[in-house]
């Protein structure tokens, strides 16, 4: 009889069954779809061998020809399910769940499959045998070869259709899928004796398994946990079928700078072991040292964090603390985007303890907004520079002033900075603004018009994250020479985080810009970890008072001595000072007497736009001066 190859199909398909079943893994729809698909293949292989057997024993020794018609058609309803599975199979994870269309199509696809499998079973059906040639024929047959085909199309051309919405890897295997099944029914129409559909439909499992359901590319190695992919295939699972779920994050920090490669990986495995007797849940690891929990119930997550808590306040031989990231309801988050850009934002919270809550995530919308708003901003070029002028308290005048970055919103608008730096810092976009900024600082200076009026230097950030590369130092000297800026006019402010974060690299870079004539301020003084070694050792001629530290010396006795002797101190290693946040007269009178030499502030300037900064130069300075 003509049944080896379904033999063969037999065989592969309840090799996969075993393999699925006992292999760890994921509750994901696509899992359940697949699982379905699997069970359908492997009752339609059983039924295909059974309705070959039965034609034969029907044709050639009398068999009970009704019993082996029951037979027949089963095989061929169970072919149309196959068929329909594998279309629901695609068709779940790739059209959107929420638009009346796609209900509509889905309804519809039910409804077609319903009156299918009843046309199959009240249309006649008839079978033949001579030799190797067994198969059946008749409407019934019919209905099942438009069916199948019906669904192998739609398959086809959803997925072509939803190409960009899935991995390449998986786009192929659905195409290949469903191609070699096509072309196997295709063949067997033109050639009775090839019974390939059932061979050709396992075939298609095995390439969907190995491609898309093989559990074995989502564990992690060295624990045997879920690992980042699986996460996120889980968490998108979760979103998409509306289903609510609780998560529990920990993370482990070790308390000194060396750990030991034996004990990190003591510390990780404990932690392993930990999480997984805390139940059935998955338990994912999403980096070296940080591990996550999935619960169906916030209550249960909540009595689990508690568990593992104590647990990990009872170590006491591995030096390290942890930090726990609690989200009891998914819901307050819009999606999975949203979700993992929050756990991204706040696995690195300092606290021991954060819980989400709409307040977080309302501020990482916040931020969103805000980075949107910074890259809209630099697409249109709505970043400008505003400069506000030092009081030089020597030459009383003004000939230097310091650029600030600020952002325009489309109605005209201003973005106040403290709105968008620190998200700038926090994202990386300082990097682009910062070039941004010090381009429009030179093209003003090629200009000319401030120079006409007495200025002397222009004073630009340079941000600590920009000095996380090896060569900050480039896109400076790229601009100076494209716009023929005299590197004279040009003083670059450093921060004491930038100086304190990558005093290696920022050296390199600052004295080769020092070689090409520029000077270095150090920007912010007294609020951060003020260290002589940073202005002492550091290439600056200027060091800037912050704000907070000029208006705590005008409240506070023990301030008035530091900052007195600050500035002793300072001019005597050559360096000249700015006071920056100078507000009255009697504040500019008080650091006039002590020795200050440049002076910033609101009684002078706010920051203005670059029309405005001309405007004020050319009014405080001598006609004659103009004249000359």
């Amino acid at each position: 009889m003509n049944i080896e190859l379904q033999c063969c199909a037999l065989f592969i398909i309840f090799s996969i069954s075993v393999m699925f079943m006992y292999e760890k893994k994921l509750d994901l729809m696509n899992r359940r779809l697949f699982q379905r698909a699997i069970i359908a293949c492997f009752a339609c292989l059983i039924f295909d061998v059974l309705s070959v057997i039965l034609i034969n024993l029907s044709v050639y020794s009398g068999f009970n020809p009704f019993i082996t018609e029951i037979v027949c058609k089963l095989y061929i309803m169970l072919l149309v399910l196959q068929g329909f599975f594998g279309y629901v199979y695609a068709s779940t994870s790739l059209l959107p769940r929420d638009r009346a269309w796609a209900k509509a199509a889905r309804t519809i696809s039910y409804l077609i499959f319903a009156l299918g499998e009843i046309l199959m079973l009240l249309l006649p059906i008839s079978f033949t045998a001579a030799g190797r040639v067994v198969y059946s024929y008749g409407p019934s047959t019919s209905v099942a070869y438009i069916l199948s085909a019906v669904y192998i199309l739609s398959t086809i051309i959803t997925t072509v259709v939803y190409k960009k919405d899935m991995p390449g890897r998986r786009f192929i295997a659905m195409l290949l899928w469903q191609g070699i099944w096509l072309l196997a029914a295709a063949i067997q129409f033109l050639r009775p004796e090839l019974l390939l559909v059932g061979f050709a439909s396992s075939f298609g499992m095995v390439v969907l398994y190995i491609q898309l359901e093989n559990p074995s590319e989502n564990i992690d190695g060295p624990t045997g946990l879920f690992n980042t992919n699986a996460l996120s295939a889980y968490v998108h699972d979760k979103y998409r079928f509306d289903r609510r779920f609780s998560m529990f994050t920990a993370k482990i920090h070790y308390l000194t700078t060396y750990v030991d490669y034996n004990m990190e990986q003591e510390a990780v495995m404990r932690t392993a072991r930990a999480l997984v007797n805390l139940g059935p849940e998955p338990v994912f690891r999403i980096d070296d040292d940080t591990f996550c929990v999935v619960y169906d119930d916030r209550e249960r997550m909540l009595e689990r964090a508690a568990d593992i808590k104590k647990q990990k306040d009872g170590v006491t031989d591995i030096p390290a603390n942890g930090t726990y990231l609690l989200i009891p309801d998914s819901t307050i988050m819009s999606g999975p985007d949203e979700f993992f850009r929050f756990l991204h934002t706040y696995l690195e919270n300092e606290q021991e303890i954060t819980v989400a809550s709409e307040e977080l995530v309302r501020r990482l919308r916040d931020q969103n907004r805000i980075k949107e708003l910074i890259d809209e901003a630099l697409r249109t070029d709505r970043v400008e520079v505003f400069y506000q002028p030092f009081y030089n308290v020597r030459e009383d005048c003004f000939d230097t002033a310091e650029a600030l970055v600020r952002i325009r919103r489309e109605d005209g608008s201003i973005v106040p900075p403290g709105e968008f730096i620190p998200v700038a810092e926090e994202t990386g976009q300082i990097i682009p603004l910062g070039i941004r900024i010090f381009e429009k600082v030179c093209e003003f200076l090629k200009k000319g018009e401030a120079d006409r009026y007495g200025l002397k230097q222009i004073e630009a950030n340079i941000s600590a994250a920009q000095f996380d590369y090896d060569n900050p130092a480039k896109f400076v000297i790229q601009l100076i020479e494209e716009y023929r800026i005299d590197p004279g006019k040009l003083n670059l402010e450093i921060t004491e985080t930038a100086a304190a974060r990558n005093r290696d690299i920022m050296l390199k870079n600052m004295n080769v810009l020092i070689e090409r004539g520029i000077t270095f301020s150090l920007d912010d003084f007294g609020t951060g970890r003020s260290n002589i070694d940073y202005f002492v050792n550091m290439p600056v001629t200027i060091i800037k008072f912050d704000y907070s530290f000029t208006h705590s010396f005008f409240e506070n006795d023990k301030t008035k001595f530091v900052l007195t002797g600050m500035v002793d101190i300072l001019h005597k290693l050559n360096m000249s000072v700015v006071a920056e946040g100078i507000e009255t007269e009697e504040q500019m009178r008080v650091m006039k007497d002590m020795g200050v030499e440049y002076m910033q502030g609101y009684y002078f300037s706010r920051p203005v736009p670059e029309d405005e900064f001309i405007t004020f130069l050319r009014q405080r300075i001598p006609t004659t001066d103009l004249q000359g």
